[in-house]
C-alpha cells in the first residue's frame, strides 16, 4: 500500500516528507515491541527507492518512551511528549520546505 500512496502522492507534484514511527514500548496490547523496526524498514526501503525525505521521529523518542510515553506500556504520549514530537516535525518540515516557501 506505501508503495501506491507514494507514487499518487508524487503525481501532486507535493514535497514528501516521511515521518518513522514511534517505539513500541513492552506492554503495548496489540503491538509487539520490535514490530516498530518492521514497519519503519519496510517503509524506508520504499522511501530510499522513491528519494523521499525521512523524518526521523523513532530517533526521538527512543529510550525516552518511559519519560514521554503516558503510560508503561502505552505508544501514546504525555502533552509534554507531544510537544517534542510536533517541534521535531516542524523542524523536519520547514528543513525540507523549497527554498522560499519555509516563511509563508
Amino acid at each position: 500500500n506505501l508503495e501506491t500512496i507514494v507514487k499518487r502522492l508524487k503525481e501532486t507534484g507535493a514535497t514528501l516528507v516521511f515521518a518513522t514511527t514511534t517505539p513500541v514500548p513492552a506492554g503495548e496490547l496489540g503491538r509487539k515491541v520490535g514490530d516498530d523496526k518492521i514497519y519503519n524498514d519496510a517503509a524506508l526501503a520504499v522511501m530510499k527507492k522513491h528519494k523521499i525525505k525521512v523524518n526521523d521521529l523513532h530517533a526521538v523518542m527512543a529510550g525516552k518512551m518511559n519519560k514521554f510515553g503516558k503510560k508503561p506500556g502505552d505508544v501514546h504520549f504525555t502533552a509534554e511528549g507531544s510537544a517534542l514530537l510536533a517541534e521535531a516535525v516542524a523542524r523536519g518540515i520547514r528543513k525540507n520546505l523549497p527554498k522560499g516557501e519555509a516563511g509563508k
